[in-house]
């Protein structure tokens, strides 16, 4: 039987903290399309200010959804510094830190499967993510997606790349 594999060899990363702009939703998988408009609207924001991206489109994950259930996240351009938003457009920073990395190659709709794996690795090498739990609900404080393929210069998804990335806990102890 041929397994297909989607992700690349996970890794860990040290990561710079970073300013972005970005814009917040609440969406299921079945409202995904406004995710998709928001991240339309972020590019068009920063091509009418000049302002130039340092990185790739990126979704960050603060809870994790479903069909049911909504997503709360935000769709992300990083920066090269902090710039004002505006009453739609946040300013934020991608926390520094150690990630644990790896690289989803294919369609979008294969991506669960990419981002179990990493879960998975991240647990096998005793690595805790950075996430808390209010009652009942997981809440991420860095989980991203970054699409580093552009739909405009490739449109099958099949062939797209997605930097999938976890912050990791950190021992403030130390």
């Amino acid at each position: 039987m041929l397994v297909m594999r989607y992700i690349s060899e996970p890794f860990v990363e040290e990561l710079l903290e970073t300013p972005y702009l970005g814009i917040a939703i609440q969406a299921t998988l079945l409202e995904w399309g406004k995710v998709i408009e928001l991240a339309e609207e972020l590019v068009d924001w920063l091509e009418k200010r000049g302002v130039e991206p340092a990185g790739p489109l990126f979704y960050r994950y603060w809870i994790i959804g479903n069909e049911k259930e909504a997503y709360h996240l935000e769709v992300g351009i990083p920066v090269e510094r902090p710039i004002a938003g505006d009453e739609q457009i946040l300013s934020s920073m991608i926390p520094g830190g150690s990630y644990v990395t790896a690289v989803h190659q294919g369609h979008p709709d294969h991506l669960a499967k990419s981002l179990n794996e990493l879960e998975i690795w991240a647990k096998k090498e005793e690595l805790e993510l950075d996430k808390r739990w209010e009652g009942e609900i997981e809440i991420w404080n860095g989980r991203f997606e970054s699409y580093l393929t552009n739909p405009d210069t490739e449109p099958d998804p099949n062939k797209w790349e997605i930097r999938i990335s976890y912050l990791l806990l950190r021992d403030d102890a130390a």
